[in-house]
């Protein structure tokens, strides 16, 4: 096949616009890339705090749940000197 020199500076002139738009392309594909990883790590930060609120919550209730005083669960402390063995149980209300 025979190419004039016409034609290889026609080819010469229009490949830096090739190469710029495979570059371009590349470009788009680099910032998409980037925006999706952006978006996973928000996702995945989003999830682990809501991973942490649940389990704060959890311990919490559970917390709570170990600490509420339930029927005869209660004790008066009294100051006094004894020589004795001494019980007490209050007076129920």
């Amino acid at each position: 096949m025979k190419f004039s020199f016409k034609s290889l500076l026609v080819l010469a002139a229009f490949a830096p616009f090739a190469l710029a738009s495979c570059s371009e392309k590349t470009q788009e594909n680099a910032e998409a890339t980037a925006e999706s990883a952006a978006n996973d790590a928000a996702a995945n930060t989003e999830a682990a705090g809501d991973a942490v609120e649940n389990a704060t919550d959890k311990a919490a209730a559970e917390v709570k749940e170990e600490t509420t005083p339930t029927a005869g669960d209660t004790a008066v402390v009294v100051n006094k000197t004894t020589t004795t063995v001494v019980e007490e149980t209050p007076v129920k209300k």
